[in-house]
């Protein structure tokens, strides 16, 4: 064993003496302990027992050396430092640590070092705005979010820098708040604030919408919302007052101006921030083909909606392209479906019951230009009645389907008849179509209350200046059975077969009408019969009864089957010098007049008048009398002339067909003059007055024309046989000579006036018949369609005639004197001038009949024309010899024929005549 060390340690040293023989276990290096700073001593080895009890602690025995207690690891608590002294030594606990004891030094091993938490203490350790974080024996501290220190966070005690926290500005960092939003700075965070114009919604800021709240804008103006705020802008055709372009808020106000000017004729100017646009109206297209444009050159024109679609309006309409669009409208006689209409596309026509404004208007250039407000000064009293008369005609056809008042209808006419002093200032003219509008109204809008009054419904209205009765035929109405109406003293009979036959529209229903004082302005002026009054006659008319009209729910139609019966009360007693006449107003010409046609006279008193008429007269009837003397002594003469002249052309035909002697070619022509003459005296006779029915008078007139031209035509070639037989004397037979063939005779003589008739009816149907009598019209020139080949062949026969003189005279003198001086030259003579009347020129005495010498020249007309046939018979049969000996012989039974020649007789009777008529 090797000897214990020798070296010693003073008291006070730290060091451990130690004898050479080591009694003590060498103590076992120091490790670390978890949880400590400091190194700990191993557990010691005990000291042995052989020291002894006289050793004191802290000490080794026998010597003056101090232990060291501190190498004894459980000398002192964990988180303690052992400090040594001189036999001793004592615990202290380590910094963030206290005794649990209390006091600082200590040695007592049961006393143990405690963490301090730091952390509670306060001041708070780390300051504020931090957070501090206790640990064994220690601490940290770190900034609370927003703040931050210089040392950064986690800093504990004994590193460098000292902790202190301080604000972070986060609005510093880009983007930290949402799109639209500005950032402020709070302590310790920030704030995100939206702005203006923005409003929160979630973590965006979102538009706000200012134009969805009224009153944002002012007036005439369009608001339009920007992001974060909106603008004003005026619309087109203004700016503001200010002369800005745009506004906020409703105080500055939009002024009108012209801010469109660039766009052409029939465009819509469209303003646009910063520009503008052109739009062609509806009904127009741009020429550059596109809808929109801005060039000015570009030019809106019109689309001719009606020739790219001819069926626009439908059937039974009439399509009117107008400026930028097109009107439709109705034929005459249809009007338009109250279901449909132009702008809905359904427009569309059917037959009108009774008439409005547009079916009205005469084709009358006063009224045309009252309607059009294009009348002269003077003309303004006449446009006020007509205007005013069509305005109540207006609230009947404005209210087609609703039930017609008719009572305040009868109370406006009634007023504007009683403004008949301003009639009497008008012209006749003015009269006249003020007069034909007026009636035309009556007659439309009590049609128009006729069909739209219930069943079992009448009305009797009574003003001062007209009265109207009205029925609905509901209950069974018999043919033959009538109803009678009255109004104002006036009366009606009409047979239900005349309202059946008429053709009701919707339900049946007749109406009569009676107008006072309407007859003091339409008096005899407007009476335009001219066979009253004429060839100079002294005649005196006054208008003896009130206008009256009566009215049927059908077609109004001329020759009723039977009559309508009228009665009429005469305003002044009937003389009994007068004759009364029944007449109608007739708007056929241009003009209204009063007219005879188809009515005639059934009983005349003192105080009434019946008149018999084969028409509905919608318009007026009204009494007109006179002393008609001159009339009824031509009427005798024409009429017992013609029947004279009747039975001569009959025993002229017989002496031609039965006298054998005679029968050569100019016996035929004298045969074929005598049955045109014959057939259209006896028509003329008994159908020139056949006016009730116009379509069978004007087949009377055109057959009278064809007979009377066919009559003519056969003279002419009576006067041209005659000149070329005279011219060829020397000649035997000059017909069988020459071989002039009677068909091409009869094809001139009845060919020439076909063809006149023919092209006469073609160019104006119209012109045959007149209202008073079946004959060619002699109102509107059409009577020259017969005078004109009259003249004409009355001119060749004149001049034919005179030459077959010249020549008869030269040619007899030299071939047989003889002869000329046997003959009577008085006859000849006679018989050449008779020719000439009866070849027409009669028919100039009746062109001649004006002035002083037309009642000399009528009476010569009539005379002349009426005895043509006395005429033919006298020249032909009686003034020839041959003739006169066959009457003798079948008067006296002879049946021997004469032995005299009869080559004169044969061809002075074959002297052209020509028979003219009336």
């Amino acid at each position: 064993m090797a000897k214990p060390s020798t070296q010693h340690h003073p008291v006070n040293s730290k060091a451990t003496l130690c004898p050479a023989p080591a009694l003590l276990e060498a103590p076992e290096p120091l490790v670390e302990q978890r949880g400590a700073r400091e190194l700990s001593p191993t557990p010691r080895t005990p000291y042995p027992k052989a020291l002894g009890p006289d050793v004191k602690p802290g000490a080794l025995p026998g010597a003056g050396w101090d232990v060291n207690e501190c190498l004894d690891t459980t000398a002192c608590p964990a988180y303690a430092v052992c400090v040594n002294t001189v036999g001793s030594y004592f615990c202290t606990c380590k910094r963030g640590f206290r005794p649990s004891n209390g006091q600082h030094n200590f040695s007592d091993p049961q006393v143990k070092c405690d963490d301090i938490n730091e952390c509670v203490e306060s001041p708070d350790p780390c300051g504020p705005h931090s957070i501090c974080s206790n640990l064994l024996g220690r601490y940290t501290c770190s900034c609370v979010s927003g703040f931050s220190s210089p040392t950064g966070n986690n800093w504990a005690p004994g590193k460098p820098g000292t902790f202190s926290c301080a604000d972070i500005d986060e609005c510093v960092a880009s983007r930290i708040c949402p799109e639209h939003a500005h950032c402020t700075n709070t302590m310790g965070s920030y704030r995100c604030i939206c702005q203006a114009g923005f409003i929160a919604r979630g973590s965006t800021c979102e538009d706000v919408d200012e134009c969805a709240a009224p009153g944002t804008c002012p007036p005439s103006a369009t608001c339009y919302n920007i992001p974060g705020s909106y603008v004003c802008l005026c619309s087109s055709g203004q700016e503001l007052g200010s002369g800005q372009w745009s506004t906020q808020g409703p105080g500055n106000q939009c002024e009108d101006t012209d801010a469109c000017d660039r766009c052409p004729a029939n465009a819509t100017c469209t303003n646009t921030p910063g520009g503008h646009f052109c739009t062609c109206h509806a009904g127009f297209t741009p020429s550059s083909g596109q809808q929109n444009f801005t060039d000015q050159e570009v030019q809106c024109t019109d689309i001719d909606e009606c020739s790219q679609d001819p069926e626009l309006c439908g059937p039974n309409s009439v399509c009117a392209n107008a400026l930028g669009s097109y009107r439709c409208g109705c034929r005459v006689g249809f009007r338009a479906n109250p279901g449909g209409s132009q702008a809905h596309g359904n427009f569309s026509c059917e037959r009108v019951p009774f008439k409005c404004r547009e079916d009205m208007i005469p084709d009358n250039e006063q009224v045309q230009q009252c309607q059009a407000g294009t009348a002269a000064k003077p003309q303004h009293v006449f446009c006020a009645l007509v205007n005013a008369t069509f305005s109540i005609l207006d609230d009947t056809c404005e209210n087609k389907t609703s039930a017609m008042s008719l009572k305040s209808q009868v109370e406006s006419f009634s007023s504007v008849l009683q403004e008949s002093p301003m009639w009497r200032n008008l012209s006749q003219p003015e009269v006249s179509a003020l007069a034909s509008v007026l009636l035309a109204s009556v007659e439309s809008s009590t049609l128009a209350s006729l069909l739209t009054l219930s069943a079992n419904n009448s009305q009797t209205i009574q003003t001062e200046y007209l009265d109207i009765e009205s029925r609905i035929i509901n209950e069974e109405c018999n043919r033959d059975m009538s109803i009678q109406l009255k109004a104002k003293g006036d009366g009606i009979k009409i047979g239900c077969s005349t309202i059946e036959e008429s053709g009701p529209t919707g339900p049946a229903g007749v109406a009569f009408v009676s107008f006072a004082s309407l007859e003091s302005v339409l008096d005899t002026r407007f009476f335009g019969d001219p066979s009253v009054g004429g060839a100079g006659a002294k005649v005196t008319l006054r208008m003896s009864s009130r206008v009256v009209g009566a009215i049927v729910t059908g077609e109004k139609k001329a020759g009723l089957a039977d009559p309508v019966i009228y009665t009429l009360e005469n305003v002044q007693p009937k003389q009994k010098s007068e004759r009364p006449i029944c007449v109608t107003w007739s708007t056929d010409t241009e003009e209204g007049r009063w007219t005879p046609a188809g009515c005639v006279i059934l009983e005349a008193s003192e105080r009434r008048t019946v008149c018999s008429c084969h028409q509905m007269a919608n318009l007026a009837i009204i009494m007109a009398s006179g002393e008609l003397t001159m009339d009824f002594s031509l009427h005798i003469i024409s009429h017992v002339g013609t029947i004279i002249s009747l039975v001569c052309l009959i025993l002229a035909i017989a002496t031609f067909l039965l006298c054998r002697t005679l029968r050569n070619r100019n016996t035929y022509l004298h045969l074929h003059l005598c049955v045109c003459l014959f057939l259209a005296k006896i028509l003329f006779l008994m159908g020139i007055d056949k006016t009730n029915n116009q379509t069978g008078c004007a087949i009377i007139a055109g057959v009278l024309h064809y007979l009377f031209l066919a009559a003519f035509s056969w003279m002419l070639v009576e006067a041209v046989m005659l000149f070329l037989t005279v011219r060829n004397l020397k000649v035997v037979n000059y017909f069988s000579s020459r071989d002039v063939r009677m068909l091409y005779l009869c094809a001139f003589g009845y060919g020439f006036p076909g063809l006149v008739v023919a092209v006469s009816a073609g160019m104006q149907p119209q012109g045959y018949g007149m209202h008073n009598r079946c004959w060619l019209n002699t109102e509107t020139g059409f009577i020259w369609s017969f005078l004109g080949p009259v003249c004409v062949i009355i001119t060749i026969n004149t001049v034919l005639l005179t030459g077959t003189m010249w020549i008869l005279r030269q040619k007899l003198s030299s071939v047989n004197a003889e002869v000329s001086t046997l003959k009577d030259t008085r006859l000849l003579t006679f018989k050449a001038f008779a020719q000439i009347f009866v070849l027409g020129c009669s028919w100039i005495l009746g062109i001649f009949q004006i002035g002083r010498v037309a009642s000399v020249m009528a009476y010569l007309f009539t005379i002349t024309n009426s005895l043509q046939g006395a005429f033919i018979f006298l020249i032909h049969c009686l003034l020839n010899r041959q003739v006169r000996e066959e009457y003798r012989r079948w008067i006296t039974k002879k049946k021997e024929p004469s032995s005299q020649s009869q080559t004169l007789g044969v061809q002075l009777s074959s002297m052209p005549s020509t028979a003219n008529t009336d």
